[in-house]
């Protein structure tokens, strides 16, 4: 049984995603039509689906870059 200190997590988790959906979708709306053709940390070529969608490194280094923040998040 979830107690107040759950529930009230529960309801901030919702509402942070809510608004980074807001903000994207946002994002997306106010974005340039395209950006660099090229992912920032390695030159790699990025597709244009992923750059129309404001993504300016490749998914490679995306990755990596998710996995090194979530490395050090609790720090």
């Amino acid at each position: 049984m979830a107690d107040d200190a759950d529930m009230a997590n529960e309801y901030i988790d919702s509402e942070v995603s809510r608004a980074l959906g807001r903000l994207r979708q946002q994002n997306i709306k106010n974005a340039p039509v395209m950006g660099s053709s090229e992912c920032k940390e390695c030159g790699e070529k990025i597709p244009e689906q992923r750059r129309s969608l404001g993504f300016q490194f490749c998914i490679v280094c995306a990755e990596e870059m998710e996995r090194r923040q979530s490395l050090f998040a609790d720090r």
